[in-house]
C-alpha cells in the first residue's frame, strides 16, 4: 500500500508530517499529540480493548474501500489477486494473534 500511495503522490502515513505542514501554513503554538490505538481487543486496559474492537471492525469493514484501487489500478493486480490478499488479511486480523495498533495524530495551532 505504501508503494502504491507514493506512486500516485499521496502520503501513506501523513501523521508525522502534520505538525510541519501546520507550521509551514503559518500556524503558531502548534501542538502535536500522538496516540497508539490498538486494532483488535488484545489490550489489557478495558477502554483500549473496546477501542481496539471498534478499530478492528472499521478495518475489516473498510479494507476493500481503501485497498482495491491502490492494488488494482495503481499496482496492476487483478481484482482476484487483491481479494485473496484481503481475505488473508481479514483472517489474520480475526485470529487475535496480531497485536497491531494505529498511530492517531492530533495536531492543532493558532492562525
Amino acid at each position: 500500500m505504501v508503494e502504491a500511495c507514493e506512486k500516485i503522490g499521496r502520503h501513506p502515513i501523513p501523521g508525522p508530517n502534520l505538525e510541519g505542514w501546520l507550521k509551514d501554513a503559518g500556524f503558531k503554538n502548534v501542538v502535536h499529540q500522538k496516540f497508539k490505538l490498538p486494532v483488535g481487543p488484545w489490550a489489557q486496559d478495558a477502554r483500549l480493548r473496546q477501542i481496539g474492537l471498534y478499530n478492528l471492525t472499521q478495518t475489516l469493514d473498510g479494507l476493500e474501500a481503501f485497498s482495491l484501487r491502490l492494488y488494482c489500478d495503481v499496482l496492476g493486480w487483478t481484482e482476484t489477486e487483491a481479494q485473496v490478499l484481503l481475505a488473508n488479511v481479514r483472517k489474520e486480523l480475526k485470529t487475535g494473534k496480531i497485536h497491531c495498533y494505529l498511530e492517531f495524530h492530533v495536531v492543532y495551532g493558532q492562525k
